[in-house]
Formats: structure tokens, C-alpha cells, sequence
């Protein structure tokens, strides 16, 4: 099995917090880059086999800005390559004010069965101050057409700790998303990307960004009104419905492997970490940069650093299986200190809801016992 990403590095206007590999004015350039991926995916199938898809997630950008018969021809290929499985998980993002109901079809069509929206904020003056090029009711109407398009699994992001945004404002956001249905809701914390124009303002002095106590009751109270909305939240800044959560992002945040295709795409596979180069160079026909082996000591790294990401934790057995017993009671002494924010039962390690809110910091304490 494997699990796909494929990013579409192509945009109407980048957003004022993005520090993606995304390029507005260049969708002239979009057949050709997709005859590059489909070229790079048939690589790929040389390299690793005919694998069968467990979960592909076409990012960006913007990869709704595709036309239908792009987006046809992208899918259809990758697909050829790597099959899906039955019950594979494909999800399409998808910009609010850069969607079609055509596109939507065609989605569905082509066997893309998950959509994940770029909400944001239900405020027009948050989504203004983002650079988003929609409105909260755009944002709607395309959840409308997603729907009657076919989809029955809808993803919404959101974010936290903007500019200017009060708590109550966050609030409303987030019901704002459940009202619409979602099957998810991520919600992210603003991370300002040095350099990048929303960054500028703010060390400027034009805007200001809420305090860390602020920042830090906003946290807790998405988590608190989205299990209210009925969401339970199985990671740091993802909610779902029973059943819905993201099995893509789940394997990143397991330590399975998984494939980048497409410029800037990470990947990691056979035990290697490597990363495609930006749009310029990997249309030249450049690939691969930076590969990296992970041994058994990087893994563990990632295995605290990821798994710990999750509600559920680390299982036990399963880290005392790849590191061994030694490994397993280092970590369990190492975590008895900050009991008030490490739970362990059921022979998994957890960090409560306190815990999440320092998790990078917990994470150090607990990679310093190896």
C-alpha cells in the first residue's frame, strides 16, 4: 500500500500568512506540470513497485483551480499507476472562492470521495485581513455545492490566535463550521512565517496578535466547543465525527510511509526522508533533494514527536516491540515528573489537554531520556 501527496503549487493570490511552495499568474503552466507528475508517479512505480493506493491528498495552492478535464487527466493517471484500494481515502483541497460545481463532479467522478475546505474564519474582515479570496457565506454556498455534487465527506479548516480575533469570534467560527455539516474541522494556530507579509505587519506594529495567555484560552476553548459541536478530537488541532478522521494525516502522524509527487512535495519512503525542489527547478526535471536515512534513533525521535500528537498517545507495546523494553522504561520513568500532564493507561502514554498545550516542550523532556 501506499499513500500519495500530490501538490498543485498554483494559486489565484497567495494568502498574506502563506509560506507555501505556491505561484499566482501561472496557471498557463498547469498541463505541463501535470504531464511532470504523471512522469515522476510512473518513476515512482518503477522504484517502489505497483503499489495499491491506501490514501492519495491533492494539496497546494490551490489544486481547485484545475478545470474538470485537468483534474480528469491528473486523477485518472495516477490512479492507472497506483490503484486504489476499495475502501481508499482520496481527498481533494479546495479553496472556497476557486471551486466549481464542474470541478465538484468531476471529482466525485474521478473517484475523489473527500473534500477539505479552506474556511478559515467566519468573519469577512479576519478573511480580508488574510488575503483569502472568499467570503464566510462563499464559503457556504461552496459546502452547498459540494454536496449536491456527491460528497459526503467535508473537511473544514480554521484558524486561531489571528490578528485581532477575539475568543468569541473563534467560537462563532467553529460553529459556523458545524452548522455547515463538516465531517471535520481542523483548527489550526496562526504559526507567523518569517518574511512573509502578515509577518511584516505585525513586527511593524500594524497589527497585533493575541497574547500567549489569549492564544492559550482560545486553544482550550475550541477543544471545549467543538466536543460540545460533537466533534471528538483524536490530535492537537483535529476534530471529527466518529469514523471521519483524516486516515491520510494519520499516517504521517504514525510514521508510515508515504510519497510526495509534484515541486516541494516531501516524501518518505524505505526508510528515507527526501523532498522535490521548487516549481522552476522540478519542471527542469530535478527530484529527490536531500535525502536522508532515519535509523532507529530518528524513528524513535519521530515516534514522540508524532505520536504524541494524538489523543490516543503511543502505544506501549507497540514502541516496547520497535525499541525494546529498555527503551519502553526509559520513556515511562522519563514521563513520571509531569504527571499532571501525562496520562498512562491501558498501556498507552497520552498528553491530557494541559499536556497538548506544551507538547513541544513535553516532547523535549521525553526525548532526553535516550
Amino acid at each position: 500500500m501506499i499513500s500519495l501527496y500530490v501538490h498543485l503549487p498554483f494559486c489565484l493570490k497567495k494568502c498574506e500568512y502563506c509560506d507555501f511552495e505556491s505561484h499566482p499568474g501561472r496557471l498557463m503552466e498547469l498541463d505541463a506540470y501535470i504531464d511532470r507528475v504523471l512522469g515522476e508517479a510512473r518513476l515512482s512505480r518503477a522504484e517502489y513497485g505497483n503499489e495499491t493506493l491506501y490514501s492519495a491528498y491533492f494539496g497546494g495552492g490551490t489544486p481547485s483551480l484545475m478545470s474538470p478535464e485537468q483534474l480528469k487527466r491528473l486523477a485518472g493517471g495516477l490512479f492507472e499507476i497506483f490503484p486504489p484500494e476499495e475502501n481508499a481515502e482520496i481527498t481533494l483541497e479546495a479553496n472556497p472562492g476557486a471551486v466549481s460545481e464542474a470541478l465538484l463532479r468531476q471529482a466525485i467522478a474521478s473517484g475523489v470521495n473527500r473534500l477539505s475546505l479552506g474556511l478559515q474564519a467566519a468573519q469577512d474582515r479576519l478573511l480580508k485581513l488574510l488575503g483569502r479570496v472568499h467570503t464566510a457565506r462563499e464559503a457556504a454556498e461552496a459546502v452547498d455545492m459540494a454536496r449536491s455534487s456527491g460528497f459526503q465527506n467535508i473537511s473544514l479548516d480554521t484558524m486561531l490566535a489571528l490578528p485581532s480575533q477575539t475568543a468569541d469570534e473563534l467560537t462563532r467560527t467553529l460553529e459556523y463550521a458545524a452548522r455547515l455539516g463538516a465531517e471535520h474541522i481542523s483548527c489550526y494556530s496562526l504559526i507567523l512565517e518569517e518574511g512573509t507579509p502578515l509577518y511584516n505587519r505585525v513586527r511593524r506594529g500594524e497589527l497585533t496578535l493575541p497574547d500567549e495567555e489569549e492564544a492559550r484560552f482560545m486553544q482550550l476553548s475550541a477543544a471545549d466547543t467543538l466536543e460540545s459541536l460533537g466533534y471528538h478530537r483524536y490530535e492537537i488541532s483535529n476534530y471529527a465525527k466518529l469514523g471521519r478522521e483524516s486516515r491520510h494525516n494519520l499516517v504521517y502522524w504514525t510514521g508510515g510511509e508515504y510519497l510526495g509527487l509534484g515541486a516541494a512535495a516531501h516524501s518518505y519512503m524505505r526508510g528515507e526522508r527526501f523532498l522535490n525542489p521548487n516549481l522552476d527547478r522540478y519542471m527542469a526535471g530535478q527530484r529527490h533533494l536531500e535525502r536522508e536515512s532515519v535509523d532507529a534513533a530518528g524513528r524513535l525521535e519521530e515516534t514522540l514527536l508524532l505520536e504524541t500528537r494524538l489523543t490516543r498517545g503511543i502505544d506501549l507495546n507497540k514502541f516496547e516491540r520497535a525499541y525494546g523494553s529498555e527503551a519502553k522504561q526509559k520513556l515511562l520513568r522519563r514521563a513520571r515528573p509531569y504527571a499532571q500532564y501525562i496520562v498512562v493507561s491501558n498501556d498507552f502514554l497520552r498528553f491530557n489537554a494541559e499536556g497538548l498545550m506544551v507538547h513541544s516542550a513535553l516532547v523535549a523532556e521525553l526525548a532526553s531520556a535516550f
